[in-house]
């Protein structure tokens, strides 16, 4: 979306400025060429220009006594001319003239123009623009906010995998909370050329096509760091799922990005998932068929009140997004057209726990440790999903055909992925092991993102502003009906 501007009052100064001394210009040399030119008598100029023309004219027409006449004022101004030796003395000395009024005319013209331009706000972009990839013009720069601490949080983990794009210029990095071991980062990040700063504010304005990759999850932060990124001029936003906490909310983001013509992602990369990939793939070539999604976390019972205080929005916004996420993306599930929600009420496939708040023995949290339910819409898709925090770490998709017969389930991770995965966090064990095994599908959500961003083109599977909050509204939905 093109948008008018206005020039800086700096830059109409400076117009301002040469045009008047442009003009000045022009009229010395205007009275230097007329004095040069003129045939009167006590011009200085007209002896001694050499122009074969005017010799001939002066040969030919000019009387004795005016020729005499100009001979003499040619005596009285000898700073020009001298008689001897006539020739070469008087054009060095006319070539010196001409010159020095030249360089006067080139300074006073093009002096405030190059004085203002060291001061212009372009040049000191130019001067510091930053990036590991700076002089790559097809290249998306990209502006990572909020990277926590290395091998721990996944606006690094963002990070590392966006600096070994070659399409996608790193610009900067803005973390103001910056936790132990994070210097190192910063030193080896700068080496790379990209910036590192405290706030977004401490960053110039962006001239040049901009992602913005906001990984800071807390709530109360995101709408502010969304609305900065827009003012700064980011022509893209990045967010992690699910993006805000609630419909309202993604619909404010909405409309402020739309003023703005900036597209804006959510980061649900389980869509890319082999496993939701083949299972996806698979309905669409089986006749009315059901999809039975699960998705499973290790914990226990005695970890759920750490689990209900770090996950406050409750189970369907937390877990069981990714799977809302991909009815939504490949499936066009969405409230308004739900033609039936059944939950399952049986215990083993829902059940809501109350805890008490961890440090607080008189607050009390009520959450979901699982829950399942089925939904079939008005265009007869049919689709069922359950999320349980206590069954172990593994997710799968069952593609069944019209009957209710099982055609094929696909797990993840599979047997191979499982024991590279092992040997992954034996490798690295400081390394949260959840990027081990999402490694692949981050990587492909983010190579999808850029070309996006850089065709200004939506891209299949990729969650838009749109999709999340279609997902949200679907878990606000389903929470309220199997409550």
């Amino acid at each position: 979306m093109s948008r008018r501007t206005t020039p800086p009052a700096k830059f109409t100064c400076t117009f301002h400025v040469n045009a008047i001394l442009l003009s000045t210009n022009l009229i010395l040399l205007l009275f230097m060429l007329v004095g040069t030119l003129s045939t009167e008598e006590e011009s200085v100029f007209v002896n001694a220009l050499p122009m074969p023309p005017i010799w001939v004219l002066d040969k030919l027409f000019t009387s004795e006594a005016k020729k005499a006449a100009r001979r003499e004022a040619e005596r009285r101004a000898k700073y020009f001319v001298f008689e001897t030796p006539a020739g070469e003395l008087e054009i060095k000395k006319r070539y010196v003239y001409y010159a020095t009024f030249v360089l006067i005319a080139l300074i006073t013209q093009f002096g405030p123009l190059f004085i203002a331009y060291l001061f212009s706000d372009k040049r000191r972009k130019r001067k510091k623009r930053s990036g590991n990839r700076p002089g790559r013009k097809d290249a998306l720069d990209v502006v990572v906010v909020g990277c926590g601490l290395p091998k721990r949080g996944v606006g690094w983990f963002h990070l590392i995998q966006l600096l070994d794009l070659p399409n996608v210029n790193v610009r900067a990095v803005v973390e103001n909370n910056r936790p132990k071991g994070f210097d190192n980062l910063v030193q080896s990040l700068q080496a790379r050329g990209v910036v590192c700063v405290a706030s977004l504010a401490d960053l110039d304005r962006f001239t040049k096509r901009t992602l913005c990759f906001i990984s800071d999850r807390s709530n109360n932060r995101n709408l502010i760091l969304f609305r900065t990124c827009l003012e700064m001029g980011a022509s893209a936003i990045y967010l992690e799922k699910p993006g805000a906490p609630t419909v309202k909310q993604l619909e404010d983001m909405k409309t402020l990005a739309e003023r703005r013509g900036v597209a804006v992602y959510i980061g649900y990369n389980k869509n890319f998932s082999s496993y939701v990939q083949n299972a996806v793939k698979l309905s669409r070539q089986v006749d009315d068929s059901h999809v039975f999604w699960c998705h499973s976390d290790p914990y226990t019972e005695y970890n759920l009140p750490a689990v209900f205080a770090h996950n406050p929005e409750g189970l369907m916004k937390s877990m069981a997004i990714d799977e809302l996420a991909i009815l939504v993306t490949y499936f066009n599930v969405c409230v308004d057209n739900i033609f039936r929600f059944t939950v399952n009420t049986k215990e083993k496939m829902t059940k809501r726990v109350t805890v008490r708040k961890p440090g607080s023995p008189t607050i009390s949290m009520t959450d979901f440790s699982r829950a399942a339910f089925k939904i079939r819409t008005n265009d007869d898709v049919s689709v069922s999903v359950m999320a349980d925090r206590c069954g172990g770490n593994f997710s799968f998709a069952v593609v069944k055909d019209g009957s209710g017969k099982e055609v094929q389930k696909f797990e993840y991770p599979h047997a191979l992925a499982a024991k590279k995965l092992e040997k992954q966090m034996k490798a690295d064990p400081e390394m949260l092991p959840y990027f081990f095994g999402n490694s692949n599908d981050f990587l492909e959500l983010k190579i999808r993102v850029v070309e996006s961003v850089l065709k200004e083109k939506e891209s299949e599977g990729v969650a838009t502003i749109d999709t999340g909050i279609e997902t949200m509204r679907l878990a606000e939905y389903a929470n309220d009906q199997v409550m």
